[in-house]
């Protein structure tokens, strides 16, 4: 009912609003009135629109029923509830069923919410910080712009979901699910992907300074832009993997495997590729490599060479 009230109130108060006076000190107004003295009251249907407003916007002042999180409090079940910005700060979730919940800017920081059904859920904006979401279901949610700092998503399910712009520094995704997940301009600063699935994921443009990705499975996985510097990726394997014009200063590519890679315009300085195998890479050139350095197990495109570390 109110979807557009704010914007009719304001072009209203445009409409009415008595903006000076004529020479005779009389107001002159929007909607033709004319006031002597002044200032000029505000108009009976404006103050009455004002009072519609308030009253309108005041049931859904914090998005939630305070029913609804009784109800999630109590039986660990409120699929497709609306909880947008309840606080749910320590809160005790385990294994709870929040498929399809809107958790919009909701306060979730320190909850246990491992091996949660979150489904679909809307987590926008939403504050995890310190959270436990290990072994969660978060298939096809949505976590733009939530705060996922120092969380745990140990074994996490992220297929699908959209974690563009979220603050995932010094999380812990080891082992987590990540196909066709968008992380796009992520901060994932220090966070542990060792042993992560990451297949069709974007990952353009992403903080991945010191971020940890021993033995994670790549497949068809972009990190164009991606500034990974001092990145541990040893052990990695992965093919179609692309990593143009990436920031790889001094990532760890130790036996990393890496099929049909596409490292054009990719920063190499000091990046180590002992026993790395790039033999079809694409886009990589000896000017990449003269800044990198090898060993004699180091596979690459042939007439390309790379210094002995």
């Amino acid at each position: 009912m109110f979807g557009d009230s704010h914007l009719h109130f304001r072009n209203f108060v445009r409409a009415t609003r008595c903006r000076g006076r004529d020479p005779g000190g009389t107001w002159l107004c929007g909607d033709g009135r004319k006031v002597r003295g002044g200032p000029p009251a505000l108009p009976v249907a404006l103050v009455a629109m004002a009072g519609l407003l308030w009253l309108g916007g005041a049931g859904a002042a914090y998005g939630f029923s305070q029913s609804d999180v009784d109800t999630l409090m109590s039986s660990h079940a409120c699929p497709g509830c609306d909880l947008a910005e309840a606080s749910l700060r320590n809160a005790d979730l385990r294994g709870a069923n929040l498929a399809g919940a809107n958790l919009t800017n909701a306060d979730l920081k320190l909850a246990d919410l491992s091996n949660a059904n979150l489904k679909g859920a809307n987590l926008r904006g939403a504050e995890f910080e310190k959270a436990d979401l290990s072994g969660a279901d978060m298939t096809g949610a949505l976590l733009q712009d939530a705060d996922l700092e120092k969380v745990d998503l140990i074994g996490t399910n992220l297929t699908n979901a959209n974690l563009e712009n979220t603050d995932l520094e010094n999380a812990n995704l080891s082992e987590a699910k990540l196909v066709g997940t968008s992380l796009l301009g992520a901060n994932m600063k220090r966070a542990n992907l060792d042993d992560a699935f990451i297949s069709n994921a974007r990952l353009d443009g992403a903080e991945m300074e010191r971020a940890s990705l021993r033995k994670a499975v790549l497949g068809g996985t972009s990190f164009d832009g991606a500034h990974l510097k001092r990145a541990n990726m040893k052990g990695i394997t992965g093919d179609s993997v692309k990593m143009r014009n990436a920031n790889l200063e001094r990532v760890i590519l130790y036996d990393a495997t890496l099929s049909k890679a596409d490292l054009t315009g990719a920063t190499m300085r000091l990046t180590h590729l002992e026993g790395a195998v790039l033999d079809d890479a694409m886009g990589l050139t000896q000017a990449q490599l003269d800044d990198a350095c090898g060993d004699a197990k180091t596979r690459l495109p042939a007439g390309l060479t790379a210094d002995s570390c």
